[in-house]
């Protein structure tokens, strides 16, 4: 088809010389295509450099610690993403024996693999004619078509791939599916498209009617959530005291300075103001927060003295905007501390996990040491804790 005829040939004379387009490795363009999700090409870089020397193959990925996984990860964001890939791993060897699959019918079925990097590593790395729709695709399709609906339904989507499929190149469909994610990033941008280099301009809809800003059609943003993060930094000398988060929900499995989400709600009940709130109710938030009661003994002496608020500073993640307010908390230096890394025994607790985007309280059954610890301030960079606390961090370790 005269289509793709011409986009390939566009994409073999200005495509970017990137490392995942230099191996037919199907593990390697999965990581790729994993890191590239959400995050731009030169940043992916060094950390798709970094990661596949530490993790060189899906044994090496799968049998290695997932703190370590995450440790790796580290600052690159949306850490989901990392552990969907150590579960993909792990799945792999223990049913396949770690070979990553040729057909999209069984990459689709791993762990963590979805619809489009199924189809990215089917085409690219094995040669099948499958299409690989991402963000760029959508816009760069909804232009060629002109398609008049929000691209985010499952009608979009179907026509899509059949359309994708209609024109891609029996030869080539991996050349041809990055071909039309690199149109996308470097031509057929969302704001300022360069219609005039692009090589698909003469079929493009959108286009010929002199409209293509209006595609790709989508349904309207749901409002961003604001809540205050109230975070609690438990110190004993240059100790500080991390837990671990839940495996399902935001920053799912990474270590957190530990803290209690308010809403505009919470915040209107205590007249809008932190500087309000009582003692017990700091306590109370406090218990959410860590519920370790050992602590709280000392905890409360300390709020009784006077509380000293630290920021603000804002994170915002996809779903929701945090305003970060932390408050220090020095132990005694002979205070003892849990987390105690030889204790053995199952310990029942209350843990804030986020359900549905919502906070709620639930019973926990783990070891003390799986899910806190003291980590010196020296050493906080290198445990994988979540870009949005990094503001504290630089201020607890020039503290």
């Amino acid at each position: 088809m005269i289509l793709s005829t011409q986009l390939l040939d566009w994409y073999s004379t200005v495509k970017r010389d990137l490392p995942w387009r230099k191996t037919g490795d199907p593990y390697a363009i999965w990581v790729s295509e994993v890191m590239l999700q959400q995050t731009q090409v030169k940043t992916v870089i060094p950390y798709y450099e970094r990661f596949l020397d530490r993790f060189p193959s899906v044994e090496h990925l799968g049998m290695s610690n997932l703190d370590d996984v995450l440790a790796i990860w580290s600052g690159l964001g949306y850490y989901s993403r990392a552990r969907r890939l150590w579960e993909g791993a792990r799945y792999l060897i223990q049913n396949l024996g770690g070979i990553v699959p040729k057909d999209y019918e069984a990459l689709v079925k791993i762990p963590g693999i979805g619809d489009y990097t199924a189809g990215a590593v089917a085409s690219i790395a094995f040669g099948q004619r499958v299409a690989a729709i991402d963000g760029n695709v959508k816009r760069v399709v909804s232009r060629l078509l002109a398609w008049p609906e929000p691209i985010e339904t499952t009608r979009s989507l179907r026509y899509f791939r059949e359309s994708l499929l209609t024109w891609q190149s029996d030869q080539n469909p991996g050349d041809f599916n990055q071909a039309l994610m690199e149109l996308g990033a470097m031509v057929c941008k969302p704001t300022k498209p360069h219609c005039e280099a692009c090589p698909l301009a003469q079929f493009c809809e959108g286009y010929l009617q002199g409209d293509v800003q209006h595609y790709p059609v989508k349904k309207p943003k749901t409002q961003r959530q604001e809540v205050t993060r109230l975070t609690f930094i438990l110190r004993k000398g240059n100790q500080i005291y991390l837990q671990k988060r839940p495996s399902k929900g935001l920053l799912a499995d990474l270590w957190e300075l530990p803290g209690v989400e308010l809403s505009q709600d919470d915040l209107q009940n205590f007249s809008n103001s932190l500087m309000t709130i009582s003692i017990d109710t700091y306590l109370n938030l406090f218990r959410q927060a860590i519920p370790e009661s050992e602590y709280e003994r000392q905890v409360e002496e300390d709020f009784k003295r006077g509380i000293e608020f630290h920021g603000p500073v804002w994170y915002t993640f996809s779903h929701r905007r945090w305003e970060l307010i932390w408050l220090i908390i020095d132990l005694d230096k002979y205070y003892r501390v849990g987390c105690d890394e030889r204790e053995t025994e199952p310990t029942r607790s209350l843990l804030l996990r986020e359900i549905q985007g919502t906070y709620q309280l639930e019973t926990l059954e783990a070891r003390k040491s799986d899910m806190c610890k003291w980590v010196s301030s020296e050493d906080l960079r290198l445990i994988p804790l979540p870009v949005a606390f990094q503001s504290i961090i630089e201020k607890l370790v020039n503290f």
